[in-house]
């Protein structure tokens, strides 16, 4: 930035400035116009002061075209797989001191949720993570995960290593028990999802991430989100602070920006109803099933409106009472 920004210039020239020594005039190109010529000539009009609020306005510029230029590269990234070759430095700056799945995905775990915050400042969950296992009895079962389509129609068993973090608030199973229940904190739920799932394909080498989120207070846990490695291949080349900028935003300003569009894209296609189930063989099944929006399927409304909990319909009006 030249001194022509910071130091307005003076209303008149300064008496007896020799001019300064001008290089041999380059003619313009044929096809350019110079409107300039068009206007009359006003002597004061070089001499003018530039407004004070110009170089904050080009900042504001800069910063906006960089917000937006990383929202696209972002979308094309996580969405598309697609994007610019990136830089060759560290994917992030933080890193699990081991990539074996117990100890790993616990401190994956321990970095990523404190900084999602609530709308007063609170913890919006504690987060566990390990291994797949079901442990309900004194020694954990491993678990297979199965995946039905909305009809159940089509029915698949998943292969590969799995990391299972739980996300769980204070309530009562594990229902978040401040703030109000809303569709804009089930979409941050589903950001810090995302994030640990980036962070175990990175560095624990998963094939698949399922991630249990808390239920709507007085409701048993229903929600979960299933990522798998194939589909972030490109993203995991691409440093994560240009995908998921640090630190997380608010639950009021994550909805309503290009980062909560992009991640709603992204995550809502992955939420789906869990529970679990025994097999004949006394082996434990993850069954993930693709929301279908009836009553026997309350999750399915999460989708939309955050809620898996349909509120008792009032007089002239009914509502929801939202998920996570």
């Amino acid at each position: 930035m030249t001194d022509r920004h910071t130091h307005p210039p003076e209303l008149m020239p300064p008496p007896d400035a020799p001019p300064k020594p001008r290089g041999p005039e380059v003619p313009a190109p044929p096809d350019v116009q110079v409107e300039v010529a068009e206007e009359p000539e006003d002597p004061r009009r070089a001499f003018e002061p530039i407004s004070k609020h110009a170089p904050r306005f080009r900042l504001i510029l800069g910063a906006l075209i960089g917000v937006a230029i990383g929202a696209i590269g972002a979308t094309l990234v996580l969405v598309s797989g697609q994007g610019p070759p990136t830089s060759s430095g560290n994917w992030s700056q933080w890193k699990p001191s081991t990539n074996s799945l117990g100890d790993g995905a616990q401190q994956i775990a321990d970095h990523v949720a404190p900084s999602y915050r609530q709308q007063g400042g609170d913890q919006l969950v504690g987060v566990t993570g390990g291994p797949l296992k079901v442990a309900a009895s004194p020694d954990p079962l491993p678990a297979k995960i199965a995946v039905a389509s909305q009809d159940t129609a089509k029915i698949g068993i998943v292969r590969g290593q799995t990391a299972l973090y739980s996300l769980c608030g204070l309530g009562s199973r594990c229902s978040i028990n401040r703030g109000k229940p809303s569709a804009q904190r089930f979409l941050l739920l589903q950001r810090e999802a995302l994030e640990l799932a980036l962070y175990s394909f990175k560095y624990l080498g998963v094939n698949n991430v399922v991630a249990l989120l808390p239920p709507a207070p007085g409701q048993k846990p229903q929600n979960a989100v299933f990522f798998q490695r194939n589909e972030f291949k490109k993203a995991l080349d691409t440093p994560i602070d240009q995908l998921l900028p640090s630190p997380p935003p608010s639950m009021t300003g994550l909805t309503a920006s290009p980062q909560g569009k992009l991640i709603s894209r992204v995550t809502t296609p992955s939420v789906y109803c869990f529970s679990f189930q025994q097999a004949q063989d006394l082996s434990a099944f993850l069954v993930l099933q693709k929301p279908v929006a009836t009553s026997k399927q309350p999750c399915a409304q999460a989708l939309t409106t955050g809620s898996a909990t349909p509120q008792p319909t009032t007089s002239g009006s009914s509502g929801t009472s939202a998920n996570g």
